[in-house]
């Protein structure tokens, strides 16, 4: 599977032969959320709707051959960009931008059209602020909706069961820009918004620690749900001041129980690293996204203690 990101940086090449076709005194993003309590600025120049439909959608056919034509699965960063884009004009702060719409029957259309000619799966990132209209269309042109263990809840804050899991999914534990499992158990992500100064008050800060704190024996409840707490393991978020190797194969083999077509592990949790690849929202200077090393060389993940584990419940619950 491979990945297709929602935009090109504003010093490449794709951005410089065709810039008619880029707003280069804009960027892509996301509004303020949960997770991104100050908005989100990917420094990526947004495609200027009217001069991608003049271009005949040349440049969006090309992306999508170029990458479907050597993979069995595209993972289409953001796939909400297909109907809006949340753009933001350079200088100003994420919290004051606006969505710009897209023609998202043609873009939608040219996708289907192109999976279909190259055989290729369609995962589509439908996290964070994702519009009702999005999620109704994508359904029956069988895109792969993305499900996250940290999101899928109930009414009542509790882990949905796997098998209310939909099938017609991609589920996963995490993303790259989400806090690893041993981070999310640690509540390192917390810690580091507020050593960073990203939450936009004290009230904020504090709501999210409640939650995470109820969030750990919410977990273990559900892994207790389907008999898969490690053997002498008492249902205490207590018993686990780490998130140790055995757990993590404990919540693999839980969401591997969903009737979801595809199940993705971060190979960050593959090693109990705790540090996430990517913050978003933040700059070089202040976090080193897509920087950090596995700990690991390729020759020595079969000595992984958690990958191990991890590779063992899924040979089992999906032989």
């Amino acid at each position: 599977m491979s990945d297709l990101a929602i935009g090109v940086a504003e010093g490449g090449a794709a951005a410089w032969t065709l810039r008619d076709l880029h707003a280069l005194g804009a960027s892509t993003g996301a509004p303020p959320d949960e997770i991104n309590l100050l908005g989100q600025d990917w420094g990526l120049p947004p495609w200027i709707p009217h001069k991608l439909r003049e271009a005949a959608y040349d440049p969006f056919i090309e992306i999508l051959r170029t990458n479907m034509a050597f993979a069995g699965a595209l993972r289409m960063d953001h796939v909400m960009g297909l109907y809006r884009l949340f753009w933001v004009v350079r200088g100003l702060p994420a919290t004051e931008g606006a969505y710009v719409s897209y023609p998202f029957d043609d873009l939608l259309g040219i996708l289907a059209l192109e999976s279909r000619r190259n055989r290729c799966l369609v995962v589509g990132e439908d996290l964070g602020t994702v519009p009702d209209e999005v999620r109704h269309a994508l359904h029956p042109m069988g895109v792969l909706s993305t499900r996250l263990l940290y999101f899928e809840r109930r009414d009542d804050a509790r882990m949905k069961p796997p098998r209310d899991y939909p099938e017609q999914a991609a589920a996963a534990v995490t993303t790259h820009d989400l806090p690893t499992l041993a981070g999310f158990w640690r509540g390192l992500d917390i810690e580091l918004r507020e050593r960073l100064r990203l939450f936009p008050s004290e009230e904020v800060r504090i709501r999210q620690i409640a939650s995470r704190n109820a969030d750990r024996p919410h977990l273990l409840e559900a892994l207790a749900g389907e008999g898969l707490l490690p053997p002498g393991a008492g249902a205490h978020a207590e018993s686990f001041p780490e998130m140790s190797a055995e757990l993590a194969q404990a919540v693999y083999a839980y969401l591997a129980r969903s009737p979801s077509k595809l199940l993705l592990v971060q190979m960050e949790d593959g090693f109990g690293v705790a540090e996430q690849p990517n913050l978003p929202g933040t700059t070089e200077a202040i976090y080193p996204c897509w920087r950090l090393k596995l700990p690991l060389d390729l020759e020595a993940w079969r000595d992984s203690p958690f990958l191990t584990g991890i590779i063992q419940a899924l040979r089992r619950e999906r032989p």
